[in-house]
């Protein structure tokens, strides 16, 4: 489950930007920054998924490794083996703190084994999906359950683990999810929303479109873009499925109930910030669009790069 994390606690650097006076802007910004805090020994982190008061990364320095965050305190998570020559590669984080990842070996980084750590350092494997089936994890909820997909003889297919036991996980449909609520709600990459598994409606389009694409489904809210009549248009999808508002060039990543939208636009490197459908400036240096999170409190949670180093931190706008 990515969805709102609390300001967690740190160094608060003011950069003094301001934003435009609008009807629908907020008028008169100050971006904060609040560095997120690393283990002793480690650097180079890189965010991958927040959930309630958690945000969980990947640490790069000295060697491969998970950090979570939970109210401005930081903690390294170990491995479910003590084989050599694996790494853990974190994937979500959910609601009570329970890390979704994969037991990666260091010379084949593509080719993980999907696990969980719970709260208390436990961990446990979710199933293989069946005989000449592998299973890849993708989004984790605030109630344990694993959304992935499975790849197999038939294709690839929609994998629905359940917690605590993540047995062999239920098989359906033949596409890729972008995530999963905590009511058990699936979106696909490519727009359909499975409110119970085996039933599926399309999310909505705008006219003129043929189809979508989802990159993730975050705080309830489903998020991406499409292409038609020579351009893209980021989308923002309701709860229900409704079309929120579709915006010419951009390409949308993670977003939140305000209407608030992290992305990036056509033929650009650089992430950009939408709400309300109106772009606003972000702070430099900026976070990066593909390593960053906005919550449900309206802030940024991500990974941006200074002086050449990866740092991790939650930017407010008050």
């Amino acid at each position: 489950m990515r969805k709102s994390v609390r300001l967690l606690a740190g160094v608060i650097v003011t950069l003094g930007l301001v934003l435009p006076a609008t009807a629908e802007a907020q008028t008169a910004c100050t971006w904060q920054r609040t560095e997120l805090p690393l283990p002793p020994g480690h650097s180079m982190p890189e965010v991958r998924g927040i959930g309630g008061d958690y945000a969980v990364g990947q640490i790069n320095s000295p060697a491969p490794g998970i950090v979570r965050w939970h109210n401005g305190a930081a903690t390294l998570i170990g491995l479910p083996t003590t084989e050599p020559d694996f790494f853990g590669a974190p994937i979500d984080v959910g609601a009570d703190g329970t890390v979704l990842a994969a037991l990666t070996p260091l010379t084949a980084p593509g080719a993980g084994r999907p696990y969980v750590t719970k709260p208390d350092g436990t961990h446990k494997f979710l199933a293989d999906p069946a005989a000449g089936w592998a299973g890849t994890a993708v989004a984790i909820n605030g109630r344990g359950d694993v959304v992935g997909y499975a790849s197999g003889p038939e294709g690839v297919r929609i994998a629905l683990w359940t917690g605590p036991d993540y047995g062999p996980p239920r098989l359906f449909g033949n596409t890729v999810p972008a995530g999963i609520d905590d009511s058990g709600v699936i979106v696909t990459r490519y727009g359909a929303r499975y409110v119970t598994p085996g039933f599926a409606w399309p999310l909505a389009k705008p006219a003129g479109a043929t189809g979508v694409y989802v990159q993730s489904y975050d705080n309830g809210l489903a998020v991406g873009w499409t292409t038609f009549n020579g351009g893209d248009h980021l989308l923002l999808w309701n709860p229900d499925g409704s079309l929120r508002y579709s915006l010419p060039d951009g390409l949308g990543y993670s977003a939140n109930a305000q209407g608030t939208v992290l992305g990036t636009v056509s033929g650009s490197f650089d992430a950009h910030l939408w709400r309300a459908g109106l772009r606003v400036p972000l702070p430099d240096p900026s976070p990066l669009y593909y390593s960053t999170f906005v919550t449900g409190r309206d802030t940024l949670v991500g990974t941006y790069i200074e002086n050449s180093t990866l740092r991790a931190a939650e930017w407010s706008c008050g």
